[in-house]
């Protein structure tokens, strides 16, 4: 499941050693003018504490990360995977008219008594910047439609539908009670979708984010590698994360822009600037990046997908230099949508790729760097056998930055400052 990304694993920001020895990229939020949604307060209530956390451990699972949630009265257990493009949260609800499979049952709406469902002239149904989603109702039940994009390779989609509803939420490892939480109940489905997982736990952009309605100050997880047993956490703050010092380099804080899309209104973009192998950078236009009069793409990060997908006209650049690059590896046979693969050998050495982007702190430099190091460079897909964690997608006008790019990363939002924190090796 992509492009609700999304992305992803915490660690407290105000534990975070500040020092030059850091290694931390600061990325502003640049969301308020998009979202338009001052006078809608979401009615979530919870059991407030000063400087209280909201706390929940997060998995590796499937390939992407996900988290227990503990919802209704009586508590029933769902398992959501977590989603940095998606504005709601949902999972699967019973009855279910047509349900996709799933390991665990699905939430019993019956056996809990604050279950409640949302009418068509609710307010959140009439949510200008959910008009997308929720559409125009017509019926009784605010309902919803969510579109994802699980396969970037040939643009494959899949669909979630069902109703608006409240609920209560806990966490677990809080003292935190989260009443009348706005949710999705689904009840059909079209497409492929992963049995391991309930739902979606939504952290996109938007009224009815996890983060918003917790009117949380500031939000972390940490990517840890894929396949590991040991959990991470997602944490919530209600107090606003220190300023970091920028410096300028990857040893330090660097702050990037981040950039609107009313294409892809709940996603978070990346004000990219390029990326190059063993210190040349590609001669790749700006406008593939998502520059220029005609911006309708960009550069979005995505937890719920593995690999980085470059556009067409990227990826043939990206490949051309490759070639000339990995001519001391011993090839192998391309595995799917991979299409260099090498021989596993303690002895090779495999290209150098950074990734640049904007510098958003005005006394710093005009670009900063996030170098890849091999374990998120490369992708193991069978014994003895790995790959660049690179593919061509289908869409002329996206970059998605997948999870194994992230592997070691702690990405903190700090929503009082609209920065996200890239501090790599933390987790």
């Amino acid at each position: 499941m992509n492009i609700l990304l999304t992305f992803w694993c915490a660690l407290l920001i105000t534990s975070i050693p500040l020092s030059h020895s850091a290694t931390i990229l600061s990325i502003p939020l640049y969301n308020r003018a998009m979202l338009k949604y001052d006078t809608f307060k979401p009615h979530a209530r919870f059991h407030y504490y000063p400087n209280t956390k909201v706390i929940s451990d997060i998995y590796s699972a499937d390939d992407a990360y996900a988290m227990f949630l503990w919802v209704g009265t009586p508590v029933q257990i769902v398992f959501v995977m977590i989603d940095t493009g998606s504005p709601i949260t949902w999972f699967q609800c019973d009855p279910c008219s047509n349900c996709y499979p799933m390991q665990r049952p699905p939430f019993n709406t019956r056996a809990s008594t604050s279950f409640k469902e949302l009418g068509c002239y609710s307010d959140t149904c009439l949510i200008p910047m959910m008009r997308g989603i929720f559409g125009n109702c017509t019926g009784w039940t605010c309902r919803y439609n969510m579109q994802y994009e699980y396969d970037y390779a040939n643009m494959s989609q899949s669909r979630s539908f069902g109703m608006m509803v409240t609920e209560t939420l806990n966490f677990e490892h809080s003292n935190i009670q989260v009443k009348d939480f706005i949710m999705g109940c689904g009840d059909s489905y079209e497409g492929p979708f992963r049995t391991q997982f309930s739902g979606v736990f939504g952290l996109g952009r938007g009224p009815l984010s996890v983060q918003s309605q917790l009117h949380a100050k500031a939000f972390s997880f940490c990517v840890v590698s894929l396949g590991s047993e040991k959990p991470s956490s997602l944490e919530f703050y209600d107090t606003q994360p220190p300023k970091t010092n920028q410096n300028g380099n990857t040893n330090g804080s660097i702050m990037v822009p981040l950039s609107e899309n009313n294409r892809y209104p709940y996603y978070y973009f990346v004000q990219f600037v390029g990326i190059s192998i063993n210190g040349f950078m590609l001669d790749i236009q700006s406008r593939v990046w998502g520059y220029g009069l005609n911006y309708d793409g960009g550069i979005v990060i995505d937890m719920g997908t593995v690999l980085t997908y470059l556009p067409g006209e990227a990826y043939s650049v990206f490949r051309s230099e490759i070639l000339k690059t990995n001519g001391n590896l011993t090839k192998k046979s391309g595995f799917e949508e991979l299409e260099f693969c090498y021989k596993e050998d303690p002895t090779n050495v495999y290209p150098t790729i950074e990734f640049f982007f904007q510098n958003g702190d005005i006394a710093g430099l005009n670009f900063v760097s996030f170098k890849l190091d091999n374990n998120q460079l490369l992708l193991q897909v069978e014994e003895g056998t790995v790959c660049l964690s690179f593919a061509e997608g289908k869409d002329s006008a996206l970059t998605v930055i997948g999870s194994n790019n992230l592997q070691g990363t702690l990405l903190t939002y700090d929503l009082v400052n609209e920065i996200l924190v890239f501090t790599y090796n933390k987790c």
